[in-house]
């Protein structure tokens, strides 16, 4: 049965033909069918004929006393019972590329067996061993991504597989679908196209391979390549204000509709910035003082805050903190000290006249605001009326028009597991530096469009 099959490869334990596969693993195995529906015409196929197949080699390691000479031909039958596969088979001329089916030159490249599973796998398409391609196609000894794109089936194959080849190949299916689970690498070139090279780094992909071979000195770790090393350094020059340039954000980053709302549609010196503040779960000190600032009586859990700056299609300029949740650091008092302290430098990066959209929860920060020149958009208060006015009314649709974006970003950031769940407290120094890799995280621009 293809989940006996499955359970053998997964638990490394063989299962007799009359033995039961129990409820946890049956589940496992329909989940793991419904993730990887290209395998499962590749079960069906051979279905009946390994059910066979384990039946005859349970029957000979559960008899002792079964040898070569008392059942030569139960021994012959398990040694050439085969399954034969109809593949898709791409080129295996020794004179011709298997990618470009062209004829290979004097630098041509043997096809590894990871890069066969890997086409095998995403593309469907089975590449004989021993088949070669050119060496441009490869960036250590792995396929470009435009060079799987490119490979065609050229005909029509039989393969035959063993049992223990059916086994093996499960054995990669699995680790394809869990190597698969990674948002991205720099070490694999198949990963990230020319654009989101440009997007992370700055640099076109040739650029970025160019770059890694001359940074020879760089040392490797466990932990990481020199790839990973030069790709995290680059997207690190990109973040926070010293990054990006004030009118870099007015010609890129603004929307018309906040332009229209908020200027009129007349400034092109102003800037419009939405400041929000998102929490993060983290673990029950048993510090007394540290878990009285942290600990939040709405929320009847330990938090601390990080206090984010983006633009008004998304763009996250800086995330600055992590914060206490007590009383005196609400958002206004954040705020206020953000601006006092001059954090990150960011009054060097604000002009005078700047726009700054904020919630009611920093009212108490207004004055700062505007007694440096900063201009303060806000949701009007009733105080003490019965309702607001239609211009009152009005304003604060616009204001909250512009504001929706910074939920979606706060939204961004819990799609890391690391920030969705609860963040030990030995990790808390590390806190600030972490959350600034949303900072990284592209733009709204294209689903702001589209609304």
């Amino acid at each position: 049965m293809p989940q006996n099959i499955y359970v053998d490869s997964y638990t490394l334990e063989s299962l007799s033909n009359d033995q039961n596969v129990c409820n946890a693993c049956r589940h496992l195995y329909i989940k793991w069918k419904n993730e990887n529906s290209e395998l499962s015409s590749i079960l069906d196929h051979f279905k009946n004929d390994m059910y066979e197949l384990m039946n005859v080699q349970v029957q000979t390691e559960d008899s002792p006393r079964l040898t070569t000479e008392e059942n030569p031909t139960l021994i012959t039958t398990t040694n050439h019972q085969v399954v034969k596969l109809q593949l898709n088979a791409a080129s295996s001329f020794h004179t011709k590329c298997c990618v470009c089916v062209e004829n290979l030159r004097d630098h041509a490249a043997k096809i590894t067996s990871q890069n066969r599973d890997f086409i095998f796998f995403s593309r469907n398409i089975w590449i004989p061993e021993g088949a070669r391609c050119c060496s441009g196609h490869l960036i250590n000894q792995l396929l470009l991504k435009e060079a799987v794109d490119q490979i065609k089936p050229f005909s029509i194959r039989y393969q035959e597989l063993s049992s223990s080849d059916v086994q093996l190949l499960l054995n990669k299916a699995q680790n394809f679908v869990e190597n698969g689970k990674k948002i991205f690498s720099f070490d694999d070139p198949r990963d990230l196209n020319d654009d989101e090279y440009r997007l992370l780094t700055r640099v076109s992909r040739d650029n970025f391979n160019d770059f890694v071979q001359t940074s020879s000195t760089i040392r490797p770790s466990c932990s990481r390549s020199i790839r990973t090393a030069v790709g995290i350094y680059l997207c690190k020059l990109r973040l926070g204000f010293g990054y990006v340039t004030h009118q870099y954000v007015i010609g890129r980053h603004t929307t018309a509709i906040a332009r229209e709302l908020m200027c009129g549609g007349d400034s092109t010196d102003t800037t419009i910035i939405i400041i929000d503040r998102t929490h993060l779960h983290i673990q029950k000190s048993r510090n007394n003082k540290f878990e009285r600032k942290t600990f939040n009586l709405c929320k009847k859990r330990s938090l601390l805050k990080s206090m984010m700056i983006i633009t008004t299609i998304g763009y996250v300029v800086a995330c600055i903190g992590s914060f206490m949740f007590n009383f005196n650091n609400n958002d206004a008092g954040i705020t206020k000290d953000i601006l006092l302290r001059n954090t990150s430098n960011i009054l060097s990066w604000l002009k005078e006249h700047d726009i700054l959209a904020v919630d009611r929860g920093f009212r108490d920060s207004i004055c700062v605001m505007e007694a440096l020149g900063l201009e303060a958009t806000i949701p009007s208060f009733l105080d003490g009326r019965r309702q607001f006015s239609a211009e009152e009314a009005n304003e604060s649709r616009c204001i909250t028009k512009i504001r929706w974006v910074v939920e979606v970003a706060n939204r961004c950031l819990k799609q890391f597991k690391y920030f969705a769940n609860t963040i030990q407290n030995s990790s808390l120094v590390y806190l600030e530096s972490d959350v600034n890799c949303l900072r990284s995280h592209q733009s709204l621009s294209t689903t702001y469009d589209k609304i």
